[in-house]
């Protein structure tokens, strides 16, 4: 019989090898641990790298948006050259949104791509056709870094162009403002206009003929004696792509000596620019002369004649300039990363529009509260010079321009040399009532206060705005017509500047100045002469007071909404010229332009 001693030795021989076992199975689940350990942090690894590259890639999309800011800003000067005959100071070498979406203008002369990318203005790699490298290195589209552009308008803007006109002839038939009637029973003179109405032009190709409406002629008899030059209008109201205006001048002329032949007619101008778009009369009735004719009345245009019946007012109209672009760019990074952006670019504040005359004075004769009369003092040297003659093209704009007809006689008598402001200098172009053509934001108070607030931030930003009492140490660059300045209060010009200069109390100009560029004023007090000396201005001047137009003053226009009378007063001595510049208008804009709107991941 066992014993229990014997019994237990027996027993423990089952577990031999146990504790082999045991261990073996630890080891491999450490194995496992480990073998999972390594995995993960190998997978991290692998994560994080191709998080850094994806960021990389994303900043190197960022990279092309803002280059291509940088040339929509006129930055970056195209190579080779538009327009290889001009320097690429010229406008014809200027970018534009038009320019930047055409091929032929976007991308360089060998460049095979279909779409808009701005070859010309950026250098792509000659390797790596499709991407602008970043940094010096060669082509590694492994582990390059890198972005490609395209441009595109994403309004679809420049194909199709719709617009109506309509005319007046200032001293009309009282039953008809589009005709005139000269003479009476037998013998008659009548002249009277057709309006058009121009629906889908296609201007795909970049222009398109089309007309204006037309002059109608009719002769009974031996006619009749025109006595007087008559002044007559024309404005083209598009409304596609753009509700926006523009209106065509000019005078029919007297017929002295000749009653029985159809009069002669004088355009102020041959080319009209509206968004962008450039609108030219042909002349088909004869060979226009470019003809000087100083008054008074003082003119200044482009005569043709006139034929019995009709009179097509025939021309060419250019495609218009989009307001936005849509840049979408395509970032590179290492390992083969990719992230795509889109971003909207906007023009400027302005879109694109100065002001339809060269002096622009805006509001009304008078108001009660606060009391203002309109003031209009050109000054009393007889060198002083107002022109609408574009220096920059062939557009004339009115060189003096009212948004009402009594201010504009008021502007008018002056220019004829009537008391109280007899106004001895020289006018080129004629002063025109302008409130046909005003550009959004002069049209209220309160569109004007939104685009001065506006220009506000953007002069915070750059260290360009001057509280009421602060001088500002200078008023822009005056040979390239760039900068902001920003005047909250009463400001003082001297020497010279450019760009834009915002002025929401009275601007004083003194002793010799020089300013190209875009000047606004929205105080009360307007413009006024200091002292003698010399001054020119290259570009535009508004005037459009309103109350509550210091930022200080926190005041909403909107409650009154109601522009004041303008003042002018050039009455402290000195000589002055101003004149219409388009180029420097655009480079002040240059401030204000082209930026982001909003930047979105694709």
């Amino acid at each position: 019989m066992l014993t229990n001693k014997e019994k237990m030795s027996n027993d423990r021989n089952g577990e031999k090898g146990t504790a082999l076992v045991m261990a073996l199975l630890v080891t491999a689940l450490l194995l496992t641990v480990c073998a999972g350990l390594l995995l993960e942090s190998t997978s991290n690894t692998q994560n994080v790298t191709d998080a850094t590259a994806e960021l990389q890639a994303y900043n190197a999309a960022e990279s092309g948006i803002q280059s291509a800011v940088n040339v929509l800003r006129g930055n970056v000067p195209p190579s080779p050259l538009i327009d290889t005959t001009k320097p690429a100071t010229d406008p014809a070498n200027k970018i534009s949104f038009v320019k930047a979406l055409r091929l032929t203008t976007s991308n360089f002369v060998s460049d095979a791509s279909a779409q808009p990318r701005l070859s010309r203005w950026l250098g792509y790699d000659t390797t790596c056709t499709e991407r602008v490298l970043i940094g010096a290195t060669a082509c590694n589209r492994n582990n390059g870094f890198g972005y490609s552009l395209t441009v595109s308008d994403p309004d679809n803007t420049g194909s199709l162009v719709s617009y109506t006109t309509v005319g007046r002839i200032f001293d009309a038939d009282v039953s008809d403002s589009t005709q005139r009637t000269y003479g009476s029973g037998a013998n008659r003179v009548v002249i009277k206009y057709y309006p058009a109405n121009v629906t889908d032009l296609n201007v795909t190709g970049g222009a398109a003929n089309t007309d204006f409406g037309r002059f109608n002629v009719t002769i009974l008899g031996t006619g009749a004696l025109i006595p007087a030059f008559n002044r007559f209008e024309i404005v083209i109201r598009m409304t596609k792509p753009y509700n926006a205006s523009r209106v065509i001048r000019g005078f029919i002329e007297t017929n002295t000596g000749a009653t029985a032949t159809p009069p002669r007619i004088i355009f102020d101008a041959q080319t009209f620019t509206l968004m962008g778009s450039t609108m030219t009369l042909v002349f088909p009735w004869g060979s226009p002369v470019n003809q000087s004719i100083v008054g008074p009345p003082q003119r200044y245009g482009y005569e043709s004649f006139l034929g019995l019946g009709d009179n097509l007012i025939s021309g060419t109209i250019t495609s218009p300039e989009p307001t936005r672009l849509l840049i979408q760019s395509t970032g590179y990074g290492p390992r083969g990363s990719v992230k795509r952006l889109e971003a909207i670019i906007q023009k400027d504040f302005f879109n694109g529009l100065g002001a339809p005359a060269t002096l622009t004075l805006v509001g009304p004769t008078s108001t009660a509260s606060p009391a203002t009369t309109f003031n209009f003092n050109p000054g009393s040297s007889a060198v002083t010079v107002y022109s609408g003659d574009d220096t920059a093209s062939t557009d004339i704009i009115p060189p003096l321009g009212t948004t009402n007809d009594p201010n504009l006689a008021t502007v008018e008598g002056s220019v004829d040399g009537q008391p109280p402001h007899p106004f001895n200098g020289t006018v080129i172009g004629a002063p025109s009532n302008i409130s046909a053509e005003l550009p959004n934001y002069l049209t209220s108070p309160t569109a004007l206060d939104a685009t001065v607030r506006g220009l506000a931030t953007v002069a915070q930003s750059s260290g360009r705005f001057y509280p009421s009492g602060t001088a500002p140490p200078d008023y822009g660059n005056n040979a390239t017509g760039v900068g902001i300045t920003f005047c909250d209060g009463d400001c003082s010009l001297q020497g010279s500047g450019g760009g834009i200069l915002v002025v929401t109390g009275k601007l004083t100009l003194r002793g010799n100045f020089s300013f190209n560029g875009l000047i606004l004023v929205t105080g009360q007090d307007g413009v006024a002469r200091s002292g003698g000396g010399n001054g020119t201005i290259q570009g535009n001047i508004v005037i459009a007071p309103y109350v509550g137009s210091r930022i200080a003053d926190g005041i909403n226009p909107a409650t009154t909404d109601t522009f004041l009378a303008p003042q002018y007063d050039l009455s402290g001595g000195g000589n002055s010229t101003v004149v219409y510049n388009s180029a420097t208008v655009a480079g002040g804009l240059v401030a204000v332009s082209n930026f982001v709107l909003g930047v979105v991941e694709k």
